[in-house]
């Protein structure tokens, strides 16, 4: 056979280059004649205008040309722009970056830090081998030539076209049903193994998940072969750098030397230029004729794979598959178009006409006055497009199920169809709870870092409009960790229910594989695990399941919070030296929920106690040595009982256990931290919603230094001999990075309709 190397990876190429251009059943309308595009091409309708998305407190909007002067070059953009996303004041975050002493470590530790520049030894190694030393003042560096980086100094912009969130889309199909191919192919080899006795068919299947087969299965199939390949072309890219005057014709030609490196692909280019907004922009154009060509040179390689029939369409196909790159000037940038033809290329020759006069970015506008540095949008019709492509586990178990079906030596596989189907029904219900909206988002700095976001993806998975009661258990400055949200009770039902499909899928592909006849040593190990976990500890994992998932879960609230601290007292060890245990401090870590039916609670102890006692007693005769359950012991106060294990060492601050009252339920690694926290929760709390998360650096960083020299006073101690030098400037240096941050918060929940989230990363 010949080597097909050269070709087995064009229906990939092919479908990388993204999805053409839908056929509209409406007639065509006329262009604006304030968009300029190549002659030639009719405007394709206009998609839907993307849902406004309201600024976080009521202001008046921006006119259309202050929102443009912000923006940038979303002036130029089109108004069907389907993606952007916007870097301003480049040099501003590279300089913020270094100054940050997390860069300056990182710099020094691979040589090339602040201490380098200006070393006389190093220089000259640099002078002899041509390159210019580093500047000992960082501000020499403005002197420099004018460079690659240079171009995305000020604002670079990147934007996808009108058809981007199906051609995304047709390749996230191709990875949806490359999952099912590869788990089909699995379920065959392993059926084709239980017929022959022999692994080794499954072993080749599962190390050629990639191989030629899985190609000829992608061609073949409805969803992603031909039909799908006829649709494909390379989606309409922008990037746009701005550049000031002096610096816009060495910068465009960059630009048009980078593409001119296309022309090493010989007669598979030819030359192209277009004329859009008033400018005139030029390029090369590859061919899909010339591709399609050289690809049937190999005709006889191909149709020892695929029959003469699709070897036909599939050159025909790619024929009709072209690249085109362009680039020039509008305005202050230089752009680079990447696309399926010049009639894909589309500007704005006004601001009136372009993306900024759509309600699109519309977010932005309460954001007028702050120093932005990043903002992106996404299109709601080409994400969905997105998520409905990408499928989920279902493609896989779909796969696994035909597979089976398919296959002969098995047995009954009925009980696996059913369970297949029903993870596959299950997946389907938990999606249907989740939300998806056009999406904006916006970075700036003040006070540190802020990064407002609006609408986008939702699994459905919180409750973002309920009321929290615990969200004031994370106001204390001790706090290092806090989170705090509301789960939704519907989509917890239907995760619960999902999930015990797939446990019970799984382990009823366990029992099927365990019931081959195949005596492989591996196998016969598997079997005998397997056969014994379901003849001996299956009852007690199912009730153990059901207290977790069912009682335990019932009798609690859809609320939680999650709380650590820093002042743990650490346990008394043997070998731990006395001032260690008397100063050093550990972490708390508890987590809190309000208790519903507290007879639940106890139901799901009961259900679990037996459990664990019956497994360790199967354990027990199994090993011919008694392993007993061990009693918890419980402690009360204030109506709240407390239930831990005896241990050695334990303290009240260091104590696995389990806080219940007829309010509030604590699971913690300390008593003293749950009885504090049921003490706080029932004290009034502030109005919250949503989810929230805090993260204090502060605390974090008194903890590591008070930590840290703890352990040099006391390491001959623990350690038999002095911390050398070296670990303890590292360690040093390391602590000092957290100096730069004060805290993070993280705010999700829902304003009107629409998700808003918003992060914080203050800085000192």
């Amino acid at each position: 056979m010949k080597n097909h190397s050269n070709w087995l990876w064009l229906p990939a190429i092919a479908l990388s280059l993204g999805a053409c251009k839908k056929a509209e059943e409406a007639k065509t309308p006329e262009a604006p004649a304030s968009i300029v595009e190549a002659p030639a091409t009719p405007e394709p309708p206009k998609p839907p205008e993307a849902p406004s998305l309201p600024p976080p407190v009521a202001a008046p909007a921006l006119n259309l040309e202050a929102r443009a002067a912000k923006l940038g070059f979303a002036k130029h953009l089109p108004q069907d722009t389907e993606a952007v996303i916007a870097v301003y004041e480049g040099t501003k975050l590279a300089n913020r970056m270094k100054t940050s002493k997390l860069w300056n470590m990182i710099q020094q530790e691979i040589g090339v830090g602040p201490a380098m520049a200006g070393d006389e030894e190093m220089d000259a190694l640099e002078a002899e081998a041509g390159e210019a030393p580093l500047p000992a003042d960082p501000a020499a560096a403005a002197d420099e030539p004018f460079g690659p980086s240079s171009l995305f100094g000020t604002e670079f912009t990147l934007a996808m076209g009108r058809t981007s969130g199906a051609q995304l889309g047709n390749l996230l199909t191709v990875n949806r049903r490359m999952g099912y191919f590869q788990m089909r192919g699995i379920a065959t080899a392993f059926a084709s193994a239980v017929k022959t006795g022999n692994l080794e068919t499954l072993t080749a299947a599962m190390a050629d998940g990639y191989g030629e087969d899985i190609f000829k299965n992608l061609l073949k199939d409805p969803q992603s072969g031909m039909p799908l390949l006829e649709k494909t072309q390379m989606p309409p890219i922008y990037a746009a750098f701005k550049t000031n005057p002096a610096d816009r014709p060495e910068a465009a030609q960059q630009l048009a030397a980078m593409i001119a490196n296309g022309n090493m692909l010989g007669e598979m280019v030819e030359p192209v230029e277009t004329e859009v907004a008033g400018q005139k922009f030029v390029g090369l154009k590859i061919l899909g004729t010339k591709i399609s060509a050289a690809l049937a040179e190999d005709r006889a390689g191909m149709e020892e794979m695929l029959d003469a029939a699709t070897v036909d369409q599939l050159l025909a196909v790619l024929a009709k598959k072209d690249i085109v790159l362009l680039s020039g000037t509008v305005g202050d940038y230089v752009v680079l178009f990447i696309g399926a033809s010049t009639d894909d290329f589309k500007l704005a020759a006004d601001s009136g006409q372009s993306l900024v006069s759509t309600n699109a970015l519309a977010f932005s506008d309460n954001y007028a006055s702050k120093d932005l540095c990043i903002l992106s949008y996404g299109q709601k019709e080409a994400t969905d497009i997105m998520l409905e492509s990408a499928g989920g586990l279902a493609e896989m178990t779909n796969g696994l199920r035909d597979g089976l079906a398919t296959a002969d030596g098995l047995g009954d596989s009925r009980e696996l169809d059913a369970l297949f189907q029903i993870v596959a029904e299950r997946e389907a219900a938990l999606r249907k709870l989740a939300g998806n909206e056009a999406s904006g988002m916006l970075a700036f700095f003040e006070d540190g870092l802020k990064i407002e976001s609006y609408g986008g993806y939702s699994y459905g998975m919180l409750d973002l409009k309920s009321p929290n009661k615990l969200g004031h258990l994370g106001d204390s400055e001790d706090v290092v960790c806090f989170a705090n949200m509301t789960g939704d009770a519907v989509f917890s039902e239907k995760s619960r229910e999902y999930y015990e499909a797939l446990l019970e899928t799984a382990y009823a592909m366990t029992l099927k594989i365990a019931e081959s006849p195949i005596q492989d040593e591996a196998m016969v190990q598997f079997k005998e695990m397997a056969k014994m976990f379901d003849s001996t500890f299956r009852p007690e994992m199912v009730a153990m399941w059901d207290a977790l998932s069912n009682q335990l879960s019932g009798g609690l609230g859809h609320e939680s919070a999650w709380v650590v601290d820093l002042k743990g007292g650490a346990p008394a060890i043997p070998g731990l030296p006395q001032n260690v245990v008397d100063k050093a401090k550990v972490p708390r870590i508890s987590m809190v929920c309000p208790v519903t039916d507290r007879s639940k609670l106890a139901a799901s102890w009961e259900k679990m106690n037996t459990s664990l006692t019956g497994t360790l007693a199967k354990v027990s005769e199994m090993t011919g040595s008694p392993i007993p359950m061990q009693k918890p012991i419980s402690s009360e106060k204030n109506g709240n009982t407390t239930w831990f294990f005896p241990m050695p060492f334990f303290t009240d601050d260091f104590l696995p256990s389990v806080t219940v009252g007829d309010k509030w339920f604590v699971a913690s690694t300390s008593k003293n931290h749950a009885l504090d926290l049921v003490a706080k929760a029932d004290s009034p709390s502030p109005a919250r919603d949503g989810f929230w998360l805090t993260i204090n650096f502060k605390a974090l960083e008194a903890f590591a230094k008070e930590t840290a020299s703890l352990v040099e006073e006391n390491a001959e101690t623990l350690t038999g001999s002095a911390l050398p030098p070296e670990d303890l400037e590292m360690v040093s240096k390391s602590i000092e990075l957290l100096s730069d941050l004060d805290k993070m918060t993280v705010h999700s929940r829902k304003e009107g309709s629409v998700l808003r989230s918003s992060v914080h990363l203050k800085t000192r």
